[in-house]
C-alpha cells in the first residue's frame, strides 16, 4: 500500500436563506442532571441534524482508492 503524507479535506455547505430560530434550550442545574438522565432514543433524538439544515458535501483528497471503496465512499 502507498503511504501519503498529505491529505485535504474540503467541506462545503449548501447555500440557505436565513437560519430558522430554534426555541432556547432549557439548561438544567446540577441537581436536576443528577437525577434525570436520557434514554438512548432521547439522546440520538436530542444530537439528530434537523431536516431543515443545509447539506453538506465532504471531499476526501489523498486517501488509497482501495481505503475509500472499503469505506463505502463514491470515489471522483
Amino acid at each position: 500500500m502507498k503511504l501519503l503524507r498529505h491529505q485535504r479535506v474540503d467541506v462545503e455547505l449548501a447555500e440557505t436563506a436565513s437560519p430558522a430560530q430554534s426555541p432556547p434550550i432549557r439548561l438544567l442545574s446540577r441537581a436536576e442532571r443528577a437525577r434525570w438522565r436520557l434514554s438512548w432514543t432521547e439522546r440520538l433524538a436530542r444530537n439528530a441534524r434537523p431536516k431543515t439544515a443545509p447539506e453538506i458535501s465532504i471531499r476526501l483528497f489523498g486517501i488509497p482508492d482501495a481505503f475509500a471503496t472499503a469505506l463505502g465512499l463514491r470515489i471522483a
